[in-house]
């Protein structure tokens, strides 16, 4: 019968084949490309291991003792980054001890102007009496 409704076989042609339309998937290339990942991953996975160790094998000295320091840590500059040691900075005890002395005593602010600093304490007791600073809101 020359007019049969039924399926014809276009390979190549269409959706439905396995013959490598435009629209179909090649599962060897897919597979092909995912396995030589895993290979490209695995290797660079057992390159960073080999890095480390002997990182480490460096940083820890051949005799296997005490771990050797490197000399970088020990620089006060690293890159331009100070690299200042905790032990040895002495700013913020200093800078604690001036902020203190400040509070702790009369001084001039602006002696041009008539402004001075008091004890906190003394400016506590003043405020809690009742007396408020030149120029404080009533």
């Amino acid at each position: 019968m020359s007019g049969s409704s039924g399926p014809t076989n276009n390979q190549g042609h269409g959706h439905g084949g396995g013959g490598g339309g435009a629209d179909s998937v090649r599962y060897d290339m897919v597979i092909k490309v995912g396995v030589a990942s895993l290979v490209i991953f695995a290797l660079s996975i057992w390159w960073a291991a080999v890095i480390w160790k002997g990182a480490m094998h460096e940083f820890e000295g051949h005799a296997g003792g005490a771990p050797k320091l490197d000399m970088a840590a020990r620089r006060s500059e690293i890159g331009i980054v100070d690299q200042v040691p905790f032990v040895t900075d002495k700013r913020l005890p200093a800078w604690r001890a001036e902020r203190k002395r400040e509070i702790e005593s009369y001084s001039w602010v602006d002696k041009s102007k008539g402004l001075v600093r008091i004890p906190i304490e003394a400016a506590m007791d003043k405020v809690a009496g009742g007396a408020m600073p030149v120029g404080a809101p009533k």
